[in-house]
């Protein structure tokens, strides 16, 4: 049975068990700041189990995305440990419980599956004698097939009873799969809680059923709801008969792909093997990382996902591959994947031009790393040194990049040695803040106002696509973290209303601001928010005191309602005009709509030419004097995707979504404000182009009267530029070119005349150079002349004698700069430059130092600089002396 083929069963199978399919949530949660990445299935659902959702559902399933790095170090090397992974779900939110749960379940394995009963064992918390009497009496399990665990094996959260973390808990009851005695430790009295690999977990049932409090309290819960998590790849080894997630049909054609480019036979046991699992497991992670949004970076996700990339790229070179590889994989994962997951293959193309221009950049700092283990290399022989610290070790890991094999070979080739233990040392300590920073950063489910108020309203009903102005009842103020019932003058405040006119910030739109006025009170809106369903209207009390359940007006400002809208209807034509233009890859990657101006990023891996922005305006312009309409609808997301209406890079949606289309040739799935009438953009220019990231390039423009602002401004810079040239606009070009003509001539000449007085000053000095033991001596303040013409004269010197000791001045702008400069002869016999500037600096005020050959003082005491030339004078000829 095909992986395919078992997703399909499962969603199947629930939804002919009155489960509502829903698409996996993006592996970025949405509105969820505890999360790094989406992990379970349950996590798109949070509200759901708390009783807050406002999904229309009792039952749902899933096949969710999910990724985990907390035992990253055990990917590739044990059989199913995974970064990317697929996880099958099946959901009640207060509808079934146990009986129903696990007899479906069971139904599942036995039925669809055909995975025969002798094979099959499970677990239950050892105080949850509800679920073992099913599994005994209901199931007909024998008792030695059922296994009672502690709180640590089977609790959801993992010890929550005893170490939290408050809100809904409960125990869990787990599946698993004998793979036989001759497989693992082979002891008699082996049980899934070894580690042998034995037993199989393939299905993880969880009864929430408790609200934690704290002193570890359990309080049953009103709705006691069901959250299962089967492991999709797990049970696909499974059911396909092999020892390793790594052989089953969808890692086959990737690991055969990664064998023929490194041109080594694959052996899952043996150490190139395991590579070849981890390099499988990195890039599948890595791709759907992009694909929902996720770019390589250096801080949050970014960071892991170019942490997998350059972990995949080192295990390339282990393997032998020392050219950019990994993209070369994105087509076979993209066919591999295409049943469930079409949007990789879409969007294949623009995937492996990120991920090799990422590989491009790490190979030039894994060069870095060379030459800077080079460097320290050098410096252990310098001191006399033979151990290369663990510390530099480690820097060279992680900040270039470079395997600790290739430092310890490097090392031992130089008969020198490392230290290993100390590199492991910081990697504990990386691998300890990694697995921090994947965790949960609160609680489980939020316990804020907010989270209060959703227990008596689930979601803000919003008007704004059809009113700027609406009546409203608050329902909720929140007042420096706290819920209150009045604000008065002069208090921020968060309010909460049952409807509203304000669009929340989303989709990149900014929030919309505003008024919300009451019979005594008036409140002036900055910015309006939204967490989960619930829309916050930020502001500050201007008049009077506003109180909780009043009825109040909702007014938004709809001058500046209507320059975004205008921006906000832009970015869709400038992103149909890039394509256009562009071509097809440049695809959005993030936007940001105000009312002043507008941001467009986008998939690109050069500047974009002048020739082509030229044509991009006249295209956009172009659609927005056709006067096309604006026109909105509400569609399934299955019929949005058959229409080929586009969906955004990283975006989640739901199965009812809103497609704006423009004109017939611009379709994209958006929740916010547009104009009717593409005419009412105005004029649009683009204002600057630039590079934000590897293979990402972001465009800024403005539309209407910012549009027309910015070209009155240029027009008063081309007036100004036409006064200062006493030119007409039609002769300004001409006119500014005859000017740098003059200019660079001028330059010309100045050079040439700074060449003479050079040859002139060097030609005097010579003249007149002291002869001291047969050293040419000149020690001279020069006038007229800048810095640059003082290093010039002395290098002049140094070339038409042999033996010679110069010390040459200048005073410029009130501020002294001395050049001290010896022949090679004379730093052999000890003299050295940057000390003797040293000493002549204090003369002028000021400090010096340099080379043994040439050096520099400076000071603020013009007036003592022939002093300090004296004293230079003085000193060259009585080390001069000394020294022949």
């Amino acid at each position: 049975m095909k992986t395919n083929e078992i997703r399909s069963k499962y969603l199947h199978f629930f939804e002919q068990k009155g489960h509502s399919l829903f698409p996996s949530d993006s592996l970025v949660p949405e509105d969820d700041p505890t999360l790094l990445f989406t992990g379970a299935g349950m996590n798109q659902f949070k509200d759901m189990f708390l009783g807050k959702g406002t999904l229309n559902v009792e039952r749902a399933t899933t096949c969710q995305k999910c990724i985990r790095t907390g035992d990253i170090e055990n990917v590739g090397k044990t059989p199913r440990h995974h970064t990317f992974f697929e996880m099958l779900g099946n959901f009640s939110f207060g509808d079934y419980f146990k009986l129903e749960a696990i007899e479906m379940a069971w139904d599942f394995m036995l039925n669809e599956m055909k995975l025969p009963e002798e094979k099959l064992s499970v677990s239950v918390y050892l105080d949850d004698e509800e679920s073992y009497g099913i599994w005994l009496k209901k199931i007909g399990l024998p008792k030695g097939k059922i296994y009672r665990f502690g709180e640590k094996e089977n609790y959801w959260p993992a010890s929550a009873p005893s170490e939290g973390p408050n809100g809904p808990c409960g125990p869990c009851s787990e599946i698993f799969y004998d793979r036989g005695e001759d497989i693992g430790c082979r002891r008699k009295e082996c049980a899934p809680d070894c580690d042998c690999e034995r037993f199989v977990e393939v299905w993880n049932l969880v009864f929430t059923q408790f609200d934690r409090r704290d002193g570890g309290v359990l309080n049953p819960l009103p709705n006691r709801n069901v959250d299962t998590g089967m492991g999709l790849e797990r049970m696909a080894s499974v059911v396909q008969g092999v020892s390793t997630n790594f052989e089953i049909d969808i890692f086959k054609p990737i690991i055969q792909n990664i064998s023929e480019i490194v041109d080594i036979e694959y052996d899952g046991q043996a150490e190139n093997g395991k590579l070849m699992n981890r390099i499988a497991d990195h890039i599948r992670a890595i791709i759907f990382c992009i694909s929902d949004g996720v770019l390589p970076g250096n801080e949050g996700r970014g960071y892991v996902e170019r942490r997998l990339l350059r972990r995949a790229v080192r295990d390339g070179l282990k393997l032998g591959e020392k050219e950019c590889f990994l993209y070369k994989i994105v087509p076979v994962i993209a066919d591999v994947m295409h049943e469930a997951y079409p949007e990789i293959k879409q969007r294949r193309e623009n995937i492996a031009r990120i991920i090799k221009n990422e590989e491009e950049r790490f190979h030039e700092t894994l060069f870095m790393g060379s030459k800077r283990l080079d460097e320290l290399m050098d410096g252990l022989r310098e001191s006399g040194q033979k151990r290369l610290s663990g510390q530099d070790a480690f820097q060279l890991y992680d900040t270039f990049g470079f395997p600790f094999e290739i430092t310890a070979d490097t090392v031992a080739a130089n008969s020198l040695t490392v230290d290993k233990e100390g590199f492991e040392r910081e990697m504990k300590k990386q691998r300890e803040q990694a697995r921090s920073s994947t965790q949960m950063t609160g609680n489980i489910f939020d316990e804020g106002p907010i989270g209060i108020i959703k227990e008596t309203v689930k979601e803000t009903i919003f008007q704004g696509y059809e009113k700027y102005e609406a009546e409203s009842k608050v329902i909720g103020l929140i007042l420096n973290g706290q819920l209150v019932d009045s604000a008065e003058v002069g208090q921020e405040i968060h309010i909460v209303l049952d409807q509203t006119p304000f669009y929340a910030e989303a989709g990149g739109q900014v929030g919309d601001t505003g008024i919300i006025r009451a019979t005594n009170s008036k409140v002036e809106i900055c910015n309006t928010k939204k967490s989960s369903d619930i829309v916050v209207h930020i502001g500050k009390v201007v008049d009077g005191r506003i109180k909780i359940n009043e009825n109040v007006t909702s007014v938004v400002d709809t001058e500046r309602r209507g320059a975004i809208k205008r921006n906000h209807s832009a970015t869709h034509l400038l992103h149909y005009a890039l394509r256009q233009v562009v071509g097809q890859h440049a695809e959005q990657s993030g936007s940001f709509v105000a009312p002043e101006r507008l941001r467009f990023d986008f998939h690109h891996f050069e500047s974009i030419k002048k020739g082509e922005i030229a044509r991009i305006e006249e295209l956009m312009n172009k659609r927005v004097m056709e006067n096309a309409s604006v026109d909105t609808v509400q569609m399934a997301i299955g019929q949005a995707r058959k229409a080929g209406v586009t969906a955004l890079f990283g975006e989640k949606y739901g199965e009812s979504v809103r497609v704006v289309n423009i004109g017939g040739y611009s379709q994209e799935l958006c929740g916010g404000t547009h104009v009717d009438n593409t005419g009412e953009i105005g004029l649009f220019k683009i204002i600057s182009e630039s590079s934000i990231a590897a293979g990402i390039r972001r465009i800024e423009a403005v539309t209407g009267n910012e549009a027309i602002n910015w070209v009155r401004r240029k027009e008063e810079i081309l007036d100004r530029l036409c006064g200062v040239l006493e030119a007409q606009e039609n002769t300004v070009i001409q006119s500014a070119e005859e000017l740098m003509r003059q200019i660079k001539n001028f330059k010309k000449e100045a050079q040439k005349a700074s060449r003479d007085s050079v040859q002139k000053y060097s030609s005097g000095f010579v003249s007149k150079a002291k002869d001291v033991s047969g050293v040419k001596v000149i020690t001279e303040v020069m006038k007229g002349v800048d810095v640059d013409d003082l290093r010039k004269t002395v290098d002049s010197l140094k070339k038409s004698l042999d033996s010679v000791a110069i010390i040459l001045g200048v005073v410029e702008n009130g501020r002294v700069t001395i050049i001290v400069s010896l022949s090679g002869d004379l730093v052999k016999k000890g003299l050295h430059a940057g000390k003797i500037a040293k000493d002549i600096a204090k003369t002028v005020g000021g400090g010096g130092g340099g080379r043994a050959d040439m050096a520099q003082a400076g000071g603020q005491l013009p007036d003592k600089i022939y002093e300090a030339i004296d004293l230079g004078s003085n000193m060259l000829k009585r080390k001069i002396e000394d020294h022949t």
